[in-house]
């Protein structure tokens, strides 16, 4: 398989987001299967990183570090004026030296460029001239969609702006799509929508890959539920809060919320008088707080691509209560996998009516549906073959 040029715009590590994990899953199962990797990652100005790390946990040929002013509004007002048609969250990972600098690595003879995620490409204007090489990019998400849905939360004012982002967004988007060689989603839900926003596009699903999680040895705790999630991802964020705001006031059983994520999660604060929560934050290891839990709750009610939490908490043998959006191309059945609410009333009557014996047959099953289909090394074999019979013109034999 040719090299690869493996562009992120965050590093990788340590893997305690969903983003995170997906790319750390997949490069180190790649670079254990032999191919060539040059990891370019676009982080802010002031963030301490060490390449060694990633060349270690990874494995990659090489980790290169390129840097982007920290965002806020001196930033973007500069940004809009340079370029109004260039979406703000896009343009704050666009400077002179990182575009320098990736078109050089991107003009390497031989190679592939994998763009890992919409703003990793976000300095291409035109990807015949500034790319030559041959280009995957990886969706983990429909990235305009999660504006225009957000749009619809606020006022009128938050969502108007909402939604003329969105629209440079999308235009960005789709212009990827129709110009990368292949274009790999999540979940093929994901695969339909971009088909809409670009009908030309090379699409095809490539499940996130994940690794097998400790087994639990014991029963979980009764009376304990988990939160896990990148505190500041906007449906993350405004999930949990509506959780908090309207749902955990009603719960009469007597149960115990651990939130544990990475992230910026100050405005929790003013949930942590209620004796009930007990607020962790980044955690270096996950499995005792999934394997106390008899539940994971996953309240998304926007977004798009595959909820790795949800990918997560079944590899623990922990089962959801969660919408389906927020089980969403995982493969998850809400008679035998996971539990489903969706409004208000069906999340209280959920926890009110827990069945905790159902909940762990729940998680079981969730286990060993999601390993059938998420174990990295598949997906890793999976990406080769597409990559040198869809690129490449050969086919993988394994």
């Amino acid at each position: 398989m040719t090299p690869l040029v493996w562009i992120t715009p965050k590093w990788p590590l340590p893997a305690d987001d969903g983003a995170r994990q997906a790319t750390f899953h997949l490069l180190a199962a790649l670079t254990a299967k032999g191919v060539s990797v040059d990891l370019h990652a676009i982080v802010p100005e002031d963030a301490v990183v060490d390449p060694d790390e990633a060349v270690a946990e990874l494995g990659v040929r090489s980790a290169r570090i390129l840097r982007r002013p920290n965002p806020g509004p001196g930033l973007h007002l500069r940004n809009l004026v340079r370029d109004p048609t260039r979406a703000l969250t896009l343009s704050q990972y666009v400077t002179r030296e990182v575009r320098a600098a990736l078109q050089q690595a991107a003009a390497r003879p031989g190679v592939t460029v994998v763009f890992d995620g919409l703003h990793a490409a976000a300095w291409v204007r035109d990807a015949a001239n500034d790319v030559a090489a041959p280009i995957v990019y990886r969706a983990h998400n429909v990235e305009s969609d999660i504006w225009f849905r957000a749009a619809e939360t606020r006022a009128v004012v938050a969502s108007d702006l909402l939604r003329w982002q969105g629209r440079a967004v999308r235009r960005f988007e789709a212009s990827l799509c129709g110009a990368a060689d292949l274009v790999c989603t999540v979940s093929d839900s994901d695969t339909a929508r971009l088909h809409e926003l670009a009908p030309t596009a090379n699409l095809l699903t490539l499940p996130i890959g994940v690794a097998a999680k400790p087994l639990r040895t014991t029963p979980p705790r009764e009376d304990h539920i988990l939160f896990v999630g990148r505190l500041d991802w906007p449906p993350n964020r405004d999930g949990l809060q509506w959780f908090l705001e309207r749902v955990w006031p009603r719960v009469t059983r007597p149960l115990t919320l651990t939130i544990a994520g990475s992230g910026d999660g100050g405005w929790i604060k003013a949930h942590l008088s209620d004796p009930r929560i007990r607020f962790v934050g980044r955690v270096e290891s996950l499995t005792p707080y999934y394997h106390e839990s008899v539940l994971s709750l996953v309240p998304v009610f926007y977004g798009s691509g595959t909820r790795v939490k949800a990918i997560e908490s079944s590899l623990y043998g922990t089962s959801c209560l969660g919408t389906e959006l927020g089980v969403e191309g995982i493969g998850l059945d809400p008679d035998h996998d996971y539990l489903r609410a969706e409004s208000e009333d069906e999340w209280v009557n959920a926890l009110n009516g827990l069945r905790p014996s159902d909940a762990v047959a729940r998680g079981r099953s969730a286990l060993r549906r999601v390993m059938a289909r998420y174990d990295r090394d598949r997906v890793a074999d999976e990406f080769i073959r597409v990559v040198q019979e869809r690129i490449e013109g050969q086919r993988y034999v394994a």
